[in-house]
């Protein structure tokens, strides 16, 4: 029995949009996919049933008011149905602790469900000089490093204390609260990982391993991997149980 591992998705006036390299990391690693669309926030009960894990991806911005903040004016795209979803969708595979790994937007979105904050514009929000986050080359160009903590989930797969990543946020973690831990930071401070010391495999990147596994990232194979593995842990101490 392969894993099922719901994969959130993007809307805009005429369709549901996914980049399909999420999809090809489950199918590589082993896991069945299954999208999730908006407007089912009725029925995030079965359907986290029906999960073995949760994978939330990249897309545009989350809105403030969800963080008790006003819209700046360098805000770009919310998409309020999708905040909607994917909050609801991670708070009930927390409390069953299933497997979650959150990717760039997703990797917010987990920050948020935990009662984090975010930057809404790091370039104007951040008075020191930042990278170029929102990088203009390929997305498996791995465009700058991220420094990982010791002790944490994503050096054991990492097995370095930096590793090179791609990068398309504008958008960053600000206050990361507990039981989130942070893993992982750019060289200029920005928050680019984080995880979960309560639950069995809770992981947030800020940048896109899929993308970088289309080009044999090993960090990246080892990261999905691993979340592959904690899901396939976690289906059959169900099934055991």
């Amino acid at each position: 029995m392969k894993p099922v591992i719901g994969i959130t998705s993007n809307i805009d006036s005429t369709a549901h949009t996914l980049q399909h390299t999420y999809i090809q990391a489950v199918i590589t690693t082993g896991g069945i996919p299954l999208i999730i669309p908006t407007g089912v926030e009725s029925d995030v009960q079965q359907i986290t049933t029906l999960l073995d894990g949760l994978l939330i991806t990249g897309g545009g911005d989350i809105n403030p008011q969800l963080f008790d903040e006003e819209p700046l004016p360098q805000l770009g795209n919310v998409t309020p149905e999708r905040d909607s979803i994917e909050l609801e969708l991670t708070r009930y595979m927390l409390a069953l602790d299933k497997p979650i790994l959150g990717i760039c937007r997703g990797h917010q979105v987990l920050n948020v469900a935990f009662g984090g904050t975010l930057y809404q514009d790091i370039t104007s929000q951040i008075t020191i000089p930042v990278l170029q986050h929102d990088q203009k080359a390929k997305r498996d160009h791995q465009s700058h490093t991220v420094h990982i903590e010791k002790d944490t989930i994503l050096k054991s797969i990492a097995t370095s204390d930096k590793i090179l990543v791609n990068s398309y946020h504008h958008q960053a973690l600000k206050d990361v609260p507990s039981p989130l831990i942070v893993s992982g930071k750019a060289s200029d401070g920005i928050i680019e990982a984080v995880e979960s010391t309560d639950h069995l495999f809770v992981v947030g990147v800020q940048w896109h391993p899929e993308a970088l596994m289309q080009n044999a990232d090993q960090v990246s194979m080892r990261l999905f991997n691993a979340y592959m593995k904690a899901c396939v842990e976690r289906m059959v101490a169900v099934e055991y149980h």
